[in-house]
């Protein structure tokens, strides 16, 4: 896959690769998995409060039918 970049975006990339000594690409990979990663775990996060959301409304709906 080509990605398209900005002439500032790509002067950004090179000065930063070359301060590191990585290539241009391999930064750009592990920027993007860093990102990936990042995502995922709001993801998962979204997720678990979600449940546990669901879970208190249906301890308070059990708790009301006991008044």
């Amino acid at each position: 896959m080509e990605i398209e970049l900005s002439r500032d975006m790509k002067g950004k990339l090179s000065r930063v690769s070359s301060i590191l000594g990585v290539k241009d690409k391999d930064l750009v990979n592990r920027a993007i998995l860093f990102y990936i990663d990042t995502i995922s775990k709001q993801v998962e996060l979204k997720k678990e409060i979600f449940a546990w959301d669901k879970l208190s409304d249906e301890a308070l709906a059990k708790f009301d039918r006991l008044i």
